[in-house]
């Protein structure tokens, strides 16, 4: 018996966006917001921006528990999260000059 509604459990056969937001939401920026999505346990990333991003997913508890890196060049790039567990994870994107934040559930 789950105690996640409904919207809130991860289903494998579901493809996902998940929502990026800028971390420093204050400042105002042309930089355009990364694209990210979930679909069973592959992770997109896409950022039209210029150089190298890196990126790690917390647990609920704050932990690292993936990292990666990434050129941000418009392109869509797959990664395999399987294994890391299950929960609401938390993925940061950064770049050379901006975080960016989503939330996502496996």
């Amino acid at each position: 018996m789950s105690v996640l509604p409904a919207t809130l459990r991860g289903d494998d056969n579901i493809f996902r966006e998940i929502e990026i937001r800028s971390v420093e939401a204050t400042t105002r920026s042309l930089d355009t917001t990364p694209e990210a999505s979930i679909y069973k346990d592959i992770l997109s990333i896409s950022f039209d921006a210029s150089g190298i991003c890196s990126f790690y997913i917390e647990d609920c508890f704050g932990a690292t528990v993936y990292t990666g890196a990434f050129p941000a060049n418009g392109m869509e790039y797959s990664y395999d999260l399987s294994g890391i567990g299950e929960g609401l994870l938390r993925l940061v994107i950064v770049n050379q000059r901006s975080e960016y934040e989503g939330y996502f559930n496996l």
